[in-house]
């Protein structure tokens, strides 16, 4: 009875709704589109809809419908889920009266899967959920269905939760706090249940008339609005440009409301058009000099030619009628990009007597990827001549390059090589920004620094790094943090933030070897990060042309002193000491999904794992990890049955160029901050979390190498 009574307060007020928009003429818009709600999730206001963001689009949305701002994003994935996630501000609760953390804000999440895709006869049909676990202050889940009819994308569904119209108070939780608890979420199926719905009529690409019957029962709900006049919230969304929308909307009759939003396709060709890159035409000089040379001259002359394109690390040697070279790619985000551009180099120079080039990618003195090909066939393929399944049947593409390697050095012929000698002196300074999340003093607590980095290559694989911080703003010393433990890992990270005083954070050296059956090794000691300074080693390899890796990793580190850059701390002595078994799995190489798996021993000497899985596409990663130990030792109750969790983004920068670069953007967000499941920070690491780095992904792209 009680959802037919709320139907029949829908209906009419659906009806009426569509009665208005009807009698204005209407631009053609054929295609539904999935625009934001008032918060970060694709729905109509409060309510969801079936529609989700397209593969690899990212939203980020401020809404306002008081007592609550939202503050969040959007990710979608596959064309079938979207995950969301944001801030969720209340104006009417105080979180920690007497200190200037100030409203209440809880982090929250949800996903939702589309179960059926839209067609001419059946309307899409997602079912999701919202805060399912966490502190579950705004639990709900739910079914339902969306169909365009014209100009007219309907909506119906089902909710259960606060969707269902429950109490907060009625919702059963077992245990309070941020803990990982899914009592609602696998909760019964029969539970209470209501009925949601409502419609968006795009009257034209740019505006969409919204209105919706919510089955919320505010007055119910964590921050105590009052009880809704009407259970109807209606506005309009408006696009400005290609990406940005605005918002504005009458809520439960007696609130207005606003919203921001932006929704981005994942592309490395960013905010900016890239600007083409000339095409390599080599010299008649250059080539008459190629022509004349004897083999060490030509490698000289090819490796200078590769280094002043923009490559690092370049390595050639020569035979009669053979050419070797290696290089890092420090030019492009593709690899297989790197491969056409050198390629393209070798055979704009080289005489005719080279008949067979082998081009190897280099990664961190290894060489990772060996692309061997008759020059006839390298350049048929490059001019599109030949396609790639045809080329790869005469080329050959591995995985390190041990049989290559035994074809071109093996023989009598003279072989003469070449390397080019790097810079031996590089820097960098960054502006960079620490935050301390979610503390009484407040929710954001910053430290800004400018953070000057140099590093020094004596030889071969060898690098010297250093950084320091110089503070510009520091919030830190407000925050109210004590250590959790007498011998903490990571709770006392405010001793260390708090200074301002200039800081090394890193002063460290770092060796890298190839070692026998293609394993990777390296060493480093010295001062790792503002709190730990030792030594740590790791061994890696890959398998199965880079879709599964092995290795093992080891750390011995002890406390820096919180004030003196070139002292132990006196305080705590203890070493600190990690072992890890790293696996590595490439599950899906098509769509770049991929998970990590660490086992072992963390800092604190609690035993476990850490779990990560991601998606790497286009060229942007976004993922997620989950830490889990025994935390039976532990004194503290906050670090008993303590879980990291977090996620994390990788942005290329060249989304913020105008040409394609190398290099990335990296940024986390985790949990609060405790002891176990830690682990410290290394001037670099083998264990990879990469599928660029995969033969696989080489092969999937090798088209790119046309790309020049």
């Amino acid at each position: 009875m009680q959802l037919m009574g709320r139907l029949l307060v829908l209906l009419p007020v659906l009806l009426s709704c569509f009665a208005a928009i009807l009698a204005v003429p209407a631009r053609a818009v054929t295609k539904a589109r999935p625009l934001a709600s008032l918060q970060s999730f694709t729905g109509i206001w409060d309510m969801p809809t079936a529609r989700i963001l397209p593969d690899w689009s990212v939203r980020f949305k401020y809404g306002k419908a008081e007592p609550y701002r939202y503050y969040g994003v959007a990710l979608g994935v596959f064309d079938r889920l979207e995950f969301h996630g944001q801030f969720t501000e209340t104006s009417s609760v105080i979180a920690f009266p007497g200190y200037g953390y100030g409203y209440h804000k809880d982090r929250n999440a949800g996903a939702r899967l589309v179960l059926l895709q839209e067609s001419s006869l059946w309307p899409q049909v997602a079912v999701g959920a919202y805060d399912p676990i966490g502190t579950s202050l705004f639990p709900s889940r739910y079914l339902v269905a969306s169909k365009m009819f014209g100009n007219l994308d309907l909506t119906l569904g089902l909710g259960q939760g606060l969707l269902g119209g429950e109490s907060l108070d009625n919702i059963a939780r077992q245990r309070q706090g941020e803990t990982f608890d899914t009592t609602f979420l696998l909760s019964s199926p029969f539970r209470q249940t209501s009925l949601f719905g409502g419609i968006e009529y795009h009257y034209s690409p740019d505006l969409t008339l919204s209105a919706e019957y919510s089955s919320l029962k505010y007055e119910d709900m964590f921050g105590s609005p009052q009880a809704a006049r009407w259970p109807v919230n209606l506005g309009l969304k408006y696009r400005l440009g290609n990406h940005v929308y605005l918002q504005g909307g009458f809520m439960r009759g007696q609130e207005w409301s606003l919203g921001l939003s932006g929704d981005f396709p994942l592309d490395p060709e960013g905010l900016l058009p890239w600007k083409k890159e000339a095409p390599y035409l080599a010299t008649e000089k250059k080539r008459w000099q190629a022509y004349e040379a004897d083999n060490r001259q030509l490698a000289a002359l090819l490796a200078r030619e590769v280094r002043n394109d923009g490559f690092t690390g370049v390595e050639t040697a020569v035979r009669d009628h053979a050419i070797w070279i290696e290089f890092n790619n420090s030019k492009y985000l593709s690899h297989a990009k790197a491969l056409g551009r050198v390629a393209r180099v070798v055979d704009g120079i080289a005489p005719e007597r080279i008949t067979t080039v082998y081009l190897n990618l280099v990664y961190l003195g290894q060489v990772r990827q060996c692309l061997r090909a008759s020059r006839q066939e390298l350049r048929a393929f490059l001019d599109g001549r030949l396609d790639k399944e045809a080329f790869l049947t005469f080329a050959d593409l591995s995985l390190y390059n041990r049989r290559q390697q035994q074809a071109f050095f093996t023989g009598e012929e003279e072989i003469g090589s070449y390397r080019v000698p790097d810079s031996l002196f590089d820097y960098s300074v960054d502006l960079k920004v620490r935050t301390f999340l979610n503390n009484k003093e407040g929710f954001f607590k910053n430290k800004i620094f400018l953070r000057p980095r140099a590093s020094v290559n004596p030889w071969k694989n060898g690098t010297f790094y250093g950084e320091l911080e110089f503070t510009l703003l520091n919030e830190f010393d407000e925050v109210l943090f004590a250590p959790l433990e007498p011998e903490p890992t990571r709770t006392d990270v405010v001793l260390y933030e708090r200074e301002s005083r200039p800081r090394i954070s890193v002063l460290a050296f770092d060796q890298h070897a190839s070692l026998p059956f293609n394993v990777l090794g390296r060493f480093s000691v010295g001062l790792f990060e503002s709190e730990y300074a030792g030594f740590g080693a790791e061994v890696f390899r890959l398998f199965d042309d880079g879709r599964f890796g092995l290795g093992f990793e080891s750390e011995a580190v002890w406390k820096r002193d919180p004030e003196n850059n070139f002292k132990l701390s006196d305080t705590i002595t203890k070493t600190y000491d990690s072992h890890f078994l790293n696996l590595y799995g490439l599950l899906w190489p098509d769509q770049g999904i991929e998970a990590g798996l660490k086992i072992g021993k963390f800092l604190a000497g609690d035993m476990g794992f850490r779990l990560e899985l991601r998606r790497s596409f286009k060229y942007f990663t976004i993922g997620a990890w989950l830490t889990k130990t025994d935390t039976s030792d532990f004194i503290n109750p906050d670090n008993r049955d303590a879980s990291e969790k977090g996620v994390f983004i990788r942005i290329p920068f060249s989304i913020f160029s105008d040409r394609d670069r190398r290099g990335n953007i990296y940024y986390t967000f985790s949990t609060f901050t405790r002891d176990p499941g830690q682990t410290v920070r290394q001037p670099s690491r083998l264990y990879p979390m990469d599928p660029y780095q995969s033969v696989e992904y080489t092969r999937e792209t090798l088209e790119d190498m046309r790309k020049n």
